[in-house]
């Protein structure tokens, strides 16, 4: 193909593809004003079936009440003739019961006749509109109505004019490609064409071509634009050779700028490394000294310094003392720690604990003080010295040294500003773990005390309240003589209240005992079948009162058990307790199975749930979870915590399940026998 016959397909192309673009445009505009408007009158005919559905029944519900409750069916015939005049009502029918009182439809096809709902449904034609709605006299249901109305007169409508919209976008989409494409070869193509050429021949260096700036449009402009272009090239060419030759000198310094660019970004990667591995270390250990060595080094190594010491601030005599060293002799070191720098005795050190700020000396020279002499003697003649500040508190300095004199660049006092830093970090960590290790151990002999004391005290007053119980159901019983009607109400009330505090201090002896070590497993032959059979036998009165079923499912042959048979069954008075505590309605179920080679234990229930929060917390010493509910039901919140510790002294595990507002279930294993002294399995 040749040149000119190449330019002709492009303009060619060109003037096809703007009219193809064009014509896409329109069409996708018209197409998406088509649907709608298609969609506008879709919503309008549903609305406006909608509303007359809707008014028939509201008229249904209004005029048939009376008629309905008389059995006059002559005035309900009128009333749905009445519906009948709207032309959208196909189908109408009043029954009560699924007994039809009226039908009536306009339906003649049987296929459209099978569409039509049965009393209580819908129906499943999407051509159709159904609605059905009770009738209602002096608050009492006389019938149903049910009005089904049919889109299909609107829907022919609608056809018509997507019909009429489809055949005008055709005809217009015709007009514009025809339109376009005559005026694109007169006004774009063949203009572009010839300016084309022209371009062409400056692309190979004709540089003197004719270019046509005849046009006032914007390819005219466009052309005068290019003739500018062949102007402007020359003058870059000249610019392009003076250009050159800054470049190549350019070119002989950026090698030697990029090695000294390199060199900086190698030590400020070995900077962040470093730094990177000290506070990797002050975060991952509570080793002082391999912390602070760490940070000595790095500090000396990357400063390009020689030695370095990290002091630690001593508040009762004000001194500093040096704790890690690098760089440095043992005999140095001595000499330092007898010096015992201390704030505004005019040294170095001193000057940093007064100012809090860093201090430097470029020259040692001319100091007189004895302890800086021994320094000069060790060959340092520059010192940098930085307080170790952890929230406006002194705990120590960091000192560098160097042997040749001169002031500390800037980018050396800032990175041994950040090492100061993470000293300071460090140091300030160490005394805390100090004190939280002296805290600890403080609390824990508290913890301890508080156990026995309760434990003690728990059983002190257990026994006087047996005594007032005792007597309680002496007097109760009639033994001292007959009880008038309001005292024995005001004993028996005092019984009931005795024995639940009797039970709260059961409770809070069982946890103290538990937290001092004091409770024992009393280990003995026992059958679950009989221990859960027990417990549930004493529970089923309280789930009576409440209307509850108490159901147990046991697996059949379950193995003997051995174990503390009595705290067993007290773990599960507390389950199945809480259960029929906490739920109004529905069951509790009991299920007891074997699994992994240990007996399963679940209690559920139908009550209100726990939310997640709760069910983190529900096994600690005296939670309650936050409901009015739970707090009108009373309660120590010790229950749960030492059923806890009763599996877990057992060698077994217990946890809960639940979904709020669909009942909880709370599941406990236990060994199938627990040897004392061994481990259980």
């Amino acid at each position: 193909m040749s040149h000119r016959a190449e330019s002709a397909y492009r303009m060619t192309s060109i003037s096809r593809r703007f009219s193809y673009l064009l014509i896409g445009i329109v069409t996708f505009l018209l197409l998406v004003f088509s649907a709608i408007v298609v969609s506008y009158h879709i919503k309008v005919i549903d609305a406006d079936l909608n509303a007359r559905l809707e008014s028939a029944i509201s008229f249904a519900q209004k005029s048939l009440p009376t008629p309905l409750w008389n059995l006059d069916f002559d005035v309900v015939s009128d009333v749905v003739d009445a519906l009948f005049l709207n032309e959208s009502i196909i189908y109408a029918t009043i029954y009560l019961d699924d007994r039809i009182i009226i039908e009536k439809s306009r339906l003649k096809d049987q296929a459209l006749k099978n569409s039509q709902p049965e009393p209580g449904g819908a129906g499943n034609d999407k051509s159709l509109l159904t609605r059905e709605a009770g009738i209602f006299y002096e608050g009492n249901k006389v019938g149903t109505i049910l009005i089904q109305m049919t889109r299909e007169r609107h829907r022919r409508q609608l056809m018509h004019q997507i019909y009429g919209i489809t055949a005008l976008t055709v005809v217009i989409i015709l007009a514009i490609w025809i339109t376009t494409l005559l005026m694109t070869r007169r006004y774009i193509t063949n203009p572009l064409k010839r300016l084309q050429d022209s371009a062409s021949k400056i692309a190979v260096g004709e540089l003197d071509v004719f270019v046509d700036k005849s046009g006032d449009d914007e390819i005219g402009m466009l052309a005068r634009h290019l003739d500018r272009m062949r102007s402007a090239i020359k003058k870059l060419f000249q610019e392009l050779r003076e250009s050159k030759d800054k470049l190549e000198e350019y070119s002989r310094t950026l090698e030697k700028k990029v090695e000294n660019r390199t060199r900086e970004l190698e030590r400020s990667v070995a900077e962040l490394k470093a730094l990177s591995e000290v506070s990797q270390s002050v975060s991952s250990t509570l080793d002082l000294e391999k912390v602070l060595n760490n940070i000595v080094q790095h500090a000396v190594k990357l400063s390009k310094t020689d030695a370095g010491t990290i002091y630690e601030y001593h508040e009762p005599g004000k001194i500093f003392v040096p704790m890690i060293n690098f760089g440095v002799d043992e005999t140095f070191v001595t000499v330092m720690k007898e010096a015992k720098f201390g704030i505004g005795d005019g040294t170095i050190l001193g000057m940093v604990g007064e100012t809090r700020s860093l201090v430097q000396m470029p020259d040692l020279s001319d100091i007189q003080d004895d302890r800086v002499q021994y320094v000069r003697k060790a060959g340092f003649m520059a010192v940098l010295a930085l307080p170790l500040l952890r929230k406006d508190r002194l705990v120590g300095s960091l000192v560098v040294r160097r042997k040749h004199r001169g002031e500390f660049p800037r980018e050396t006092v800032e990175l041994i500003q950040t090492f100061a830093a993470q000293s300071a970090i460090a140091l300030h960590n160490a005394r805390l773990f100090q004190e939280l290790e002296v805290k600890s151990e403080e609390l824990r002999k508290a913890d301890k005390h508080k156990s026995e004391f309760l434990a003690s005290m728990s059983h002190e007053l257990r026994t006087p309240l047996n005594a007032i119980l005792g007597y309680t159901e002496l007097i109760l019983d009639d033994i001292y003589g007959a009880v008038p009607a309001r005292i024995r109400e005001v004993i028996e009330r005092l019984e009931k209240n005795g024995s639940h505090l009797l039970r709260l201090i059961n409770d809070v002896l069982d946890i103290s005992k538990i937290e001092a070590g004091q409770l024992e497993l009393v280990l003995e032959e026992y059958s679950f079948q009989e221990t859960v059979h027990t417990v549930v036998t004493s529970l089923e009165p309280l789930a009576a009162e409440k209307q509850l079923d108490l159901k147990t499912r046991i697996a059949p042959r379950l193995p003997n058990g051995k174990g503390d048979q009595q705290r067993i069954a007290q773990v599960l008075v507390n389950l199945v307790g809480n259960a029929i505590k906490f739920t109004e309605q529905g069951e509790i179920v009991v299920n007891i199975a074997m699994a992994d080679g240990r007996f399963l234990v679940k209690v559920s229930d139908t009550g209100p749930g726990l939310s997640d929060l709760e069910k983190d917390y529900i096994f600690s010493e005296f939670y309650q979870v936050d409901r009015k509910s739970t707090r009108s039901k009373g309660g120590s919140g010790l229950g749960l915590s030492i059923a806890k510790r009763i599996v877990e002294l057992h060698g077994g595990a217990i946890w809960v399940e639940s979904i709020p507002g669909k009942g909880s279930t709370f599941i406990f294993t236990l060994p199938v026998r627990v040897e004392k002294g061994e481990k259980p399995v």
